[in-house]
């Protein structure tokens, strides 16, 4: 406990000297000055269900479950509320809830007043949100909370022996529904009072949303002109460096390179770094089809958010990034349900989609730049084994989906929601 006060009271103050160097964490605390009070101008007509997101990513695996929820109870409000600007600035005119908001840091009154203010029928977090106050506000107040799509591993403190305020947590939730079974056994090593169901990664059914009804792209369309084309997806400067030589010295192919941050910098990073480049709105305002020159430009930057999971359908192979940082890759799912051959660099473990994707060869990890390039070049150039490794891709994910309402038959036999 006394740990995570003080992570709490050091938390905004690291914020603060971030946000000279950096504008998402400047956003973040512009945003926490007023996230409490953000409420006071709402009134909600029926009864409240809150879902809690960190980020982007996390909605985009809640919001199947939250269109579950809108189609089967209809008599409820939603708010959704974000930790990051990466998720609320995206989703803060999201027709799925009536009210987006920032999350305000947890603290003992700041749970208590949040919980008072919104008065929810129930509350939802998404995969690894555990917030100590938020929680127990929550369970003092009787309100079902449920934990949705969440893993857990052996090395993570709930189970270790200093675990015991972390226990605490798990124990505020009604139910947690994680996504495989090895997640369950993990719970049932420290007796998991609350109980436990697996229930599958609503990100598969995201991605099958989509992919039955993608966004279309004419401009997209007329850049590839028929080409064989590469995406390289939510990459860092880490990704750009390895496929850097691969982009800039592969002849006869389009190249859409779509950063994980869209700012100036990292546009601007990105220009530097692949030749031959030009960026999306700059093409796009370049005068009509006709005189617009993609002969001139073999790679595209994308700088809009919200269409990397469309684009992927237009791909020959693709790179999803994030394997050669400390974090890990991006969603690989988005691209293997188009039955795309799928690179990736080699930080994927805390990934469940990965790991089983690359037992079940649809997917590559690789450990260099020099292996990567190779690997690329051989999917691009080899048609037989890219259109094998493509559909054990697809077919993994559409064998996936129907978390969202597995989550429902929790609810309705639990019967925590009634209208």
């Amino acid at each position: 406990m006394l740990l995570y006060r003080i992570f709490l009271l050091l938390y905004p103050l690291a914020a603060r000297l971030a946000g000279i160097f950096n504008v998402k964490a400047r956003k973040w605390c512009q945003a926490q000055k007023n996230a409490l009070s953000e409420l006071d101008q709402w009134q909600p007509q029926k009864p409240v269900i809150w879902m809690h997101c960190a980020s982007l990513g996390e909605f985009e695996q809640g919001l199947p479950v939250l269109e579950a929820i809108r189609r089967d109870y209809p008599g409820y409000e939603i708010l959704l509320s974000f930790f990051s600007p990466s998720g609320f600035e995206p989703c803060q005119h999201h027709a799925i809830a009536e009210k987006v908001v920032y999350l305000p840091l947890d603290g003992p009154q700041t749970a208590i007043t949040w919980v008072k203010k919104i008065q929810p029928a129930m509350a939802l977090f998404i995969k690894y949100e555990f917030w100590y106050y938020y929680l127990h506000a929550l369970r003092s107040n009787n309100i079902p909370v449920l934990l949705v799509a969440a893993v857990f591993r052996q090395e993570q403190p709930f189970f270790q022996w200093y675990g015991g305020f972390y226990r605490k947590m798990l124990a505020c939730y009604s139910h947690i529904l994680v996504q495989d079974a090895a997640s369950a056994r993990q719970l049932q090593t420290v007796n998991m009072a609350s109980p436990v169901t697996i229930a599958g990664d609503s990100r598969f059914d995201r991605v099958l949303q989509i992919a039955a009804h993608p966004a279309a792209y004419p401009e997209i369309e007329e850049f590839i002109k028929g080409a064989r084309v590469f995406i390289a997806g939510s990459t860092w400067p880490e990704d750009d460096k390895a496929l850097q030589h691969f982009v800039n010295q592969t002849p006869g192919i389009r190249s859409i390179i779509v950063p994980h941050l869209i700012d100036a910098d990292s546009i601007a990073k990105c220009l530097q770094i692949y030749t031959d480049a030009i960026i999306f709105s700059d093409y796009l305002q370049t005068g009509k089809a006709e005189e617009r020159a993609p002969g001139n430009h073999r790679t595209l930057i994308i700088d809009k958010m919200g269409m990397l999971s469309s684009l992927y359908r237009y791909a020959t192979i693709v790179y999803v990034g994030g394997g050669f940082g400390a974090d890990g890759i991006h969603n690989v799912l988005e691209a293997a349900v188009y039955g795309k051959p799928i690179v990736i660099g080699p930080i994927y473990n805390k990934f469940l989609e990965a790991v089983e994707l690359i037992a079940q060869k649809g997917l590559v990890s690789v450990t260099s730049a020099i292996e990567l390039e190779e690997k690329l070049r051989l999917l691009l150039n080899d048609g037989d084994i890219s259109a094998r490794t493509g559909a054990k891709a697809q077919h993994f994910t559409r064998s996936g989906g129907g978390a969202a309402e597995r989550v429902i038959q929790i609810i309705q036999e639990n019967r925590l929601l009634t209208r």
